[in-house]
């Protein structure tokens, strides 16, 4: 049994995990023994003390992310209205966040141009690199409009298939449907050889 803990060592873990029994190792800083069986009780990297017998959890969190005014966040939009997306914020200047925040696409900030429709900008579960332009209210603003932000990864809104560039046009992987989205400089949809 003693190989379960030597696996963990350095591993990053989440609360719940097992770490090994306490005929291996005693429970540590940031773990519990329940009836026998050490768990993480945080996230962070599972760290092994040999001389100690202990297995402690070291959490790798610093101070909370937040988003700030001028912040880079990649988020997944959550729904669309006409005029506005919601979108859960995920990661804020390349920190992954412990939860999403929740923030606001309006349709004004969205583009360069004139945009008709939210729908045209982004759809629900498309992946967007944003900036945020606003924190004065309860929900950060964010702004699509600018070098490298847009949508980054875009899914069918018919059948749920990633989309690819061809040529110009967003199309379908699956279905072939074509979409019309405000992609960022770096879109990662999968571009569609040139057929000959």
């Amino acid at each position: 049994m003693a190989t379960m803990s030597k696996k963990i060592d350095g591993q990053f873990v989440v609360p719940g995990e097992r770490l090994g029994v306490v005929e291996e190792f005693d429970a540590g800083t940031g773990t519990v023994d329940v009836n026998g069986t050490v768990y993480a009780a945080q996230t962070g990297k599972a760290t092994l003390d040999p001389t100690r017998r202990k297995v402690m959890v070291k959490t790798l969190a610093g101070p909370p992310v937040v988003p700030e005014e001028g912040s880079a966040i990649i988020g997944m939009v959550e729904k669309i209205q006409e005029k506005m997306a919601i979108v859960n914020i995920i990661m804020i200047d390349n920190h992954k966040v412990e939860r999403p925040f929740t923030g606001l696409l309006h349709i004004s900030n969205s583009s360069p141009r004139y945009e008709r429709a939210m729908g045209e900008v982004c759809k629900p579960v498309d992946l967007i690199r944003a900036k945020v332009i606003d924190v004065s209210a309860r929900i950060p603003k964010l702004t699509t409009s600018g070098r490298g932000l847009g949508v980054i990864k875009a899914y069918c809104s018919n059948c749920g298939g990633e989309l690819v560039l061809s040529g110009n046009i967003l199309r379908c992987s699956q279905c072939r449907n074509v979409e019309r989205r405000r992609l960022a400089d770096d879109f990662l949809g999968n571009t569609e050889p040139e057929k000959a």
